[in-house]
């Protein structure tokens, strides 16, 4: 039995698109709605029940609201194996290669939050 899939979105948002290339590439029907940032509709009252933080994407599934990107794509590599593109490689190899590009990816991202905390809290500026 299938599960309606539902994605609230924003435009420009990096976090939207990896669900919505991930549903794509998995043949997944979706409905999805685009919310403007501008007109906070990220913040309305529909968006704040599923997702208390107001931010996007909201990614639902059946009566499931995941609320972070990365782990709705883990999700629907998990749940839809066999549908469409096969997304995380099964081989050791390309596995560990993918993983350790993730990792670089995450380090990357958390020095440029740190290096923003440190300029504050020191008033350092690059």
């Amino acid at each position: 039995m299938s599960q309606e899939i539902f994605l609230y979105w924003g435009s420009g948002s990096t976090p939207c698109w990896r669900i919505q290339l991930v549903l794509e590439e998995k043949n997944l029907q979706y409905e999805q709605k685009l919310l403007s940032f501008e007109k906070q509709e990220h913040k309305s009252e529909e968006i704040m029940k599923l997702n208390p933080r107001g931010q996007l994407p909201t990614f639902k599934i059946g009566d499931l609201v995941i609320n972070e990107s990365i782990a709705a794509c883990l999700y629907l590599e998990d749940n839809f194996k066999t549908q469409g593109t096969c997304l995380i490689p099964k081989e050791s190899q390309p596995s560990i290669l993918q993983r350790t590009f993730e990792l670089l990816r995450t380090l990357e991202i958390f020095k440029s939050f740190a290096m923003k905390i440190l300029s504050i809290m020191f008033g350092v500026h690059q």
